[in-house]
C-alpha cells in the first residue's frame, strides 16, 4: 500500500481482525470500521480462514465466525447491518468489495516512525451535559492540532465528569491503551483536562512518563513531566 494511502486509513477509526488458518497460524490485519467493510473483509479472507476475530482497537469483540459465517456478534443491530452484503456476498448476488487492508506489521512500521507518533485524544468536561458541544470543540481542536504536529491518530475517549474523581472510564481507556504499547503521545486540550486532584494527577503523571507517553496541549506545547511533576507537588 501507497505510503499516503496508508496514512489515510490509519487516521480513520480501524477494526483489527484476526484470520485463524487451519494450520493454526494467526494473521493479524487493520481495515476501516464499517459494516460493508466487515462483511468484504470476512469474504475477502474467507478461503484461508478456519475462523476470524474481529475487535476494536481497544481489544473489544465485534464479532468472531466460523469460516465465513458469523458465530457472535453482541451488538444485534451492527449484526443485522452486517448482514445486508454479507448474505448476498454468500448467496453469490454481491460481490465483495476490494477495501484497504494492511498488516498489523505495516501498521507499526509506519505508526513506529518518528514523523508519526501515534497519538491518542482525550477530552473532559464537568458539565452533565454537552449543551454547547464542549467535547466536539476539544475533540476537533486536538485533532487539528495532531495534523499540525504531524501525528497519527489511533483513537480518542472522552469523559463528562469532574477532575476530582479519577475513576472515569475515558480515562481508564488512556491507561490502557498507553500500557499496552499502542500511542506514543497523549492529546490533551490542557493539563488539568486530566484531572484537578494535585496528588492523584502526580500518580498520573509518573505513571505515564514510565511508559514512554509524551503530552502534548495546543494551548500549552509539549508538557514536560518532570516540570509537570514539580508543579503538581508545588
Amino acid at each position: 500500500m501507497q505510503k499516503e494511502a496508508l496514512a489515510e486509513l490509519l487516521k480513520k477509526e480501524l477494526i483489527i481482525g484476526y484470520v485463524y488458518g487451519f494450520d493454526g497460524e494467526r494473521q493479524e490485519f487493520y481495515f476501516e470500521n464499517s459494516p460493508s467493510s466487515i462483511a468484504s473483509f470476512i469474504m475477502l479472507k474467507k478461503e484461508n480462514a478456519d475462523k476470524l476475530v474481529l475487535t476494536d482497537t481497544l481489544d473489544r469483540l465485534i464479532l468472531d465466525t466460523y469460516g465465513e459465517f458469523i458465530n457472535r456478534c453482541p451488538d444485534q443491530k451492527l449484526l443485522q447491518e452486517i448482514r445486508k452484503d454479507l448474505i448476498p456476498m454468500q448467496l453469490g448476488d454481491m460481490e465483495p468489495v476490494e477495501i484497504p487492508i494492511v498488516t498489523a506489521k505495516e501498521a507499526q512500521a509506519f505508526w513506529s516512525q518518528e514523523s508519526c507518533k501515534r497519538a491518542w485524544i482525550y477530552c473532559r468536561i464537568d458539565a452533565p451535559e454537552d449543551t454547547h458541544g464542549a467535547l466536539k470543540g476539544q475533540k476537533k481542536e486536538l485533532i487539528d492540532y495532531a495534523e499540525q504536529m504531524g501525528f497519527v491518530v489511533v483513537g480518542e475517549s472522552e469523559d463528562i465528569e469532574s477532575g476530582l474523581e479519577f475513576g472515569r472510564l475515558g480515562l481508564a481507556e488512556v491507561m490502557k491503551v498507553a500500557g499496552d504499547g499502542r500511542m506514543d503521545v497523549l492529546l490533551v486540550k490542557k493539563l488539568d483536562r486530566l484531572g484537578r486532584d494535585t496528588v492523584k494527577l502526580l500518580e498520573l503523571l509518573r505513571g505515564l512518563d514510565q511508559l514512554g507517553i509524551e503530552l502534548y496541549s495546543p494551548l500549552e506545547g509539549q508538557i514536560q513531566m518532570d516540570q509537570s511533576l514539580s508543579l503538581s507537588m508545588q
